[in-house]
C-alpha cells in the first residue's frame, strides 16, 4: 500500500532572503489554493531526482499555506524490475513488453490504487511507475495530473501503446519540455522547466576547510582542477560521456581530476 514519506518543514523566510521578489510573487499566486488538499505519488522516498524535488516541494507547497502530502507505492522486487524497464523504454530504450509484464504492473497498480487513502483537490503522480493508478480509482474526485520527468520524445512504442491510455485518463500532464511530449497525447499538456532548491543540501554554500576535508577524503587535491557529474548512477544520465569528456580536458589540462558522484535509486 502507498506509505506517506514526512519531509519536515521549510519556513519562506530563509528563502525570502534569497529571493524577495520571487516569493512574494509566489505567495500571491498561492493565495487561491490556500488549504487546497494536494497529494504527489511516486516510486520512491529517496535515490533519485523526482524524491528529491519533492523532498524541497513538497514543504515549500506547505510553507505557501498549500495542504501538501507525499506518498510512495510500493510492490515486490518484480514491480519494480517491470517499473524501472518501462522507465528506460520510455526513454527510447529497447524492450519487448510480454503479457507478464502487464500483469505484474496492473497487479500491483490495483494494490496500491486500492489501499490509496484520503481526500484531495489536486493528485500529482509522477512517472509511469504509479501512472495507472487513475484509471484504477475512477472513484476518488479530484483533479488528477501525470507528471513526467524524462524525455518521452521518441518512446519504446510497446510500453508506451500500453501505458499512453493510462495517460490519458488524467486531467492534464506535464512535461519538463514541450518537445517531450509524446505522440498520442490526448489531454492538456503544459510544461515545467527544471530548477533547483538553493537550499538543499546538495546545493548549500560550505565553508572552504569543509570542501578541503571532503575533496582530499575522496583521495583528489583540492588544488587541482576537477570535473564532477553529480547524479543517479543511470546510463540515461550518460556517465560515460562524462568520462569521454574528462579524456579530451586532460589532453589540454594534465593534473584535472574527475569525480562521479551518486548513489541508486530503489526503484
Amino acid at each position: 500500500m502507498p506509505q506517506p514519506v514526512n519531509t519536515g518543514e521549510i519556513p519562506l523566510e530563509m528563502y525570502e532572503r534569497i529571493l524577495p521578489e520571487e516569493i512574494a510573487k509566489l505567495r500571491q499566486l498561492a493565495g487561491d489554493l490556500k488549504g487546497a488538499r494536494v497529494l504527489h505519488i511516486n516510486s520512491t522516498p529517496y535515490g533519485g531526482g523526482v524524491s528529491e524535488l519533492l523532498r524541497s516541494q513538497v514543504p515549500f507547497e506547505r510553507a505557501l499555506g498549500i495542504d501538501a502530502n507525499w506518498q510512495v507505492i510500493s510492490g515486490e522486487p518484480s514491480f519494480f524490475r517491470v517499473t524501472k524497464a518501462f522507465h528506460n523504454a520510455l526513454q527510447g530504450g529497447a524492450h519487448s513488453l510480454t503479457r507478464a509484464d502487464q500483469e505484474i504492473y496492473l497487479a500491483y497498480s490495483s494494490l496500491n490504487a486500492k489501499d490509496l487513502k484520503g481526500d484531495y483537490d489536486f493528485i500529482i503522480v509522477h512517472d509511469p511507475q504509479p501512472a495507472a493508478i487513475r484509471s484504477l480509482r475512477p472513484d476518488i474526485n479530484a483533479h488528477w495530473i501525470w507528471r513526467c520527468h524524462v524525455d518521452t520524445s521518441n518512446p519504446n512504442p510497446e510500453v508506451w501503446d500500453f501505458l499512453v491510455d493510462y495517460v490519458n485518463a488524467y486531467d492534464a500532464a506535464v512535461f519538463t519540455l514541450r518537445e517531450f511530449k509524446p505522440y498520442g497525447i490526448k489531454i492538456r499538456v503544459e510544461t515545467i522547466t527544471p530548477a533547483i532548491d538553493p537550499l538543499s543540501p546538495k546545493n548549500m554554500e560550505l565553508p572552504d576547510e569543509m570542501i578541503s576535508h571532503l575533496v582530499n577524503w575522496t583521495g583528489v587535491s583540492d588544488d587541482s582542477p576537477l570535473i564532477c557529474q553529480v547524479s543517479r548512477f543511470d546510463v540515461w544520465k550518460d556517465p560515460l560521456g562524462v568520462i569521454e569528456a574528462y579524456r579530451l580536458v586532460k589532453q589540454e589540462i594534465p593534473n584535472v581530476n574527475l569525480a562521479l558522484v551518486g548513489s541508486m535509486a530503489l526503484d
